[in-house]
């Protein structure tokens, strides 16, 4: 039996479309499951505890309903094999996963001021949050809110010193609008922010976009999406680590998987040493 574990406030509520669908394909193939609605587990583990007749579980959902899945059972070990459908507003973690998931996928851990979240597609501060905040407002999450809610971020936010400490090695970047700390390629929909992460090793792909009127800023975003932005190393920074320390002058927002964090200033993100095998959910699956 597989277990269908879907939630229904997954792109903006209208994930219902994407449930019944697969509803009816797994009883078409007369295969047996079960489906049950996240918001109505109240623990996740006791739920899946003891759960040997179920084989697989296919977990409808966005990055924050993986961030939600990773944390939750981030220290139980399941016999069964998870498989993600796209049913989310970003679904940037799948976008990386659909080339990356014949291997085990490494857990990374952030530390936001005292408190630990676990983290699959990536996290960061400046920018990056304030657009994640506007997403979450937004009245309607359709396929331009991320992009439409960037170059709201672009326009309001006030850039701030911070100063990184990455693998032991310090760095200040003045006018900061953004640190960006990455295990998938991509963010915000399909920007290809970080063309060269891998979800399987330990690295974490590291861009901070500083010192840049913000003129010059709006054109390279709309390079974000090809992955050029990289070309412009005066105001983009762009390395590989495995261990980072950011603290900003001022209190930030701060996200992991687009989950947000209030009033943050220092964030330290790593590998955890733990792993997860996520498969990407396709029809002819099983």
């Amino acid at each position: 039996m597989d277990l269908i574990l879907y939630n229904p406030k997954s792109k903006n509520s209208r994930s219902n479309v994407q449930t019944h669908k697969l509803v009816r394909h797994y009883k078409k193939i007369q295969h047996p499951f079960r489906l049950k609605s996240l918001l109505k587990i109240d623990d996740i583990r006791s739920y899946l505890k003891d759960k040997d007749h179920i084989n697989n579980i296919i977990l409808l959902g966005g990055d924050g309903t993986i961030n939600y899945m990773v944390n939750s059972l981030y220290n139980e070990d399941l016999h069964q094999e998870i498989f993600i459908k796209r049913n989310g507003s970003g679904n940037d973690y799948l976008r990386s996963l659909k080339d990356q998931d014949n291997a085990p996928q490494t857990i990374m851990k952030a530390t936001l001021d005292s408190h630990t979240q676990y983290f699959m597609n990536g996290c960061g501060l400046g920018i990056d949050g304030l657009v994640i905040d506007y997403v979450d407002k937004a009245s309607n999450k359709g396929k331009f809110t991320y992009y439409f809610s960037t170059l709201k971020a672009m326009v309001n936010y006030v850039p701030e010193h911070a100063q990184c400490v990455i693998d032991g090695k310090e760095h200040h970047f003045n006018k900061t609008y953004s640190v960006i700390i990455n295990n998938g390629k991509y963010v915000g929909g399909g920007m290809k922010m970080t063309p060269n992460a891998s979800l399987n090793d330990d690295y974490l792909d590291i861009i901070i976009i500083h010192s840049i009127p913000k003129i010059l800023l709006f054109f390279i975003f709309i390079t974000v999406y090809l992955g050029l932005h990289t070309k412009f190393t005066k105001y983009v920074y762009s390395t590989r680590c495995k261990d980072i320390s950011v603290t900003f002058d001022t209190p930030q927002i701060a996200q992991t998987d687009g989950e947000k964090f209030d009033d943050i200033t220092t964030l330290n993100a790593t590998s955890s040493k733990k792993t997860i095998h996520l498969r990407k959910y396709k029809k002819n699956t099983f």
